[in-house]
């Protein structure tokens, strides 16, 4: 959401005054809040539920999840971890700077998001709709657009629940695994180890189980917290159950 107030104003990259200006090539995920008076630079990332208020954020800024950002300025290129709270300029000052894994992961996001819009402008024309290249065809079934990795997999965007656990489990300081299993192993509960992640960087961890289910399409997937101490299980939770 973008919301803009009578009083206030920044200064846009074509220096004339506005309550909210936003950069090319940005990114303003679902349920974040951009609140004038705001300005967010060119090819920023602008993470779920994360609010700008008040502030400014340079250019090419990743802002992960569920963070807040009020009364600062935020140097261009660094980076906002899930949860941050940065109201005071010594805080946005210290940033770091946001690595390549963090620009691989916004990125995309940002090709995901465009593919839905494509959608949506053909929901009312058919005509502008085209197969996908390499897409299966010929079967009888359709499971609608998908976006397409590099090796033109189908890729499997998280959801934000998925998102929202992930987050938590790291910020508890616990590990993240998953578990595998056929419809005939998951009829009697004998699941499958699949990798223990070693990362606790949250788009490292995001990028990894968003792979795992790209190459376990037919599976029942499992996602564990893993507190690393006790080398203990703290949750158990399906996040895919196959079509």
């Amino acid at each position: 959401m973008i919301h803009g107030l009578e009083q206030g104003r920044v200064f846009g990259d074509d220096q004339q005054a506005y309550s909210v200006w936003i950069g090319e090539g940005t990114c303003i995920t679902h349920m974040a809040l951009i609140h004038g008076p705001a300005y967010v630079g060119n090819g920023c990332f602008i993470g779920f539920r994360s609010t700008v208020f008040n502030a400014q954020v340079g250019h090419g800024c990743i802002v992960m999840m569920h963070a807040l950002i009020e009364n600062v300025e935020v140097p261009p290129g660094k980076y906002v971890q899930s949860g941050a709270v940065i109201t005071n300029q010594q805080a946005a000052d210290r940033l770091p700077d946001a690595n390549e894994s963090d620009r691989t992961f916004s990125h995309h996001v940002v090709k995901i998001n465009q593919a839905l819009r494509a959608g949506y402008r053909c929901a009312d024309d058919g005509i502008c709709a085209t197969p996908l290249p390499n897409s299966a065809s010929g079967n009888g079934s359709s499971n609608g657009t998908r976006a397409m990795h590099q090796n033109g997999q189908a890729s499997h965007p998280l959801q934000a629940d998925i998102v929202d656990t992930i987050r938590q489990q790291l910020r508890q300081g616990n590990h993240i695994g998953l578990e595998f299993a056929d419809a005939r192993r998951f009829k009697v509960g004998s699941w499958q180890s699949g990798p223990a992640i070693a990362s606790t960087h949250e788009a490292q961890v995001l990028t990894q189980v968003e792979q795992f289910l790209t190459d376990h399409p037919s599976d029942y997937v499992r996602l564990l917290g893993i507190d690393p101490k006790a080398k203990q299980r703290q949750l158990e939770q399906m996040i895919q159950k196959p079509e």
